[in-house]
């Protein structure tokens, strides 16, 4: 069994509009002798000091009821303007080697990464991806990305509840290959799309799953390792 922990490494976050100060009308006439009327109000940003709870990854809005697989998982608890407010942790079980390679498929179906754009500015947003080196448990072996690779599978993004904006739209294709400790990216948003709360869910379908590929070679002996799943979320997109 292999065994991937997730590391957050962006505090940026999200908020919802309010109303706020007074509406103003004035009155003119028209040459029918129809009233036409103004109105004035100000919009400001809502507070984005608290972090966003994780949301059902179904898309429904609904809070997240768990991860059997993923019990002790809360949520990052960052708070901000661009938040990731939660990421998966996955569990591979090694199902397969032919011609030399060792595949291990994902074995949780709820994952998901949760990102929320609480600007309101429609500036757009990327979603990277940096799996780190595998280390052997017992003999502190490392297999790196000339030897071993994630492949994603099917991912799609859901908006969590109704949305505010376009869908941002996922970078990859269900083979691409990741190679362990090169970043890359998975997701993005572009200019006006991506406000609200996202759902990108991976390991869904069966049918193209979430995949550790090793070369059989590198595995000097049976163990576990373990490394980690890095997502960054940039507000440049370039």
């Amino acid at each position: 069994m292999t065994r991937w922990t997730s590391l957050i490494v962006t505090s940026l976050a999200l908020t919802a509009l309010v109303l706020g100060g007074s509406t103003v009308a004035q009155a003119s006439t028209t040459p029918d002798g129809s009233q036409n009327t103004t109105a004035k109000v100000t919009l400001k940003g809502g507070d984005t000091s608290g972090s966003v709870s994780p949301q059902n990854p179904d898309g429904s809005g609904s809070a997240f009821p768990g991860d059997d697989l993923d019990p002790d998982n809360q949520g990052t608890g960052s708070t901000g303007d661009l938040t990731i407010d939660y990421a998966s942790n996955l569990v591979f079980d090694e199902n397969s080697y032919a011609n030399g390679i060792i595949t291990a498929t994902a074995t949780n179906h709820q994952a998901f990464v949760q990102v929320s754009d609480r600007r309101y500015t429609g500036d757009g947003w990327q979603l990277m991806l940096t799996p780190s080196v595998l280390v052997g448990q017992a003999d502190s072996t490392k297999i790196d990305g000339s030897d071993a690779s994630v492949e994603l599978g099917v991912t799609k993004f859901l908006a969590s509840g109704a949305t505010v904006s376009q869908y941002p739209h996922v970078t990859t294709t269900s083979t691409t290959r990741l190679p362990l400790g090169e970043m890359a990216k998975v997701g993005q948003a572009d200019y006006g799309t991506g406000l609200g709360t996202w759902i990108y869910r991976l390991n869904y379908d069966t049918a193209a799953p979430t995949k550790l590929l090793v070369n059989g070679s590198a595995v000097a002996e049976t163990q576990t390792y373990t490394g980690v799943l890095n997502w960054t979320l940039t507000d440049s997109l370039h």
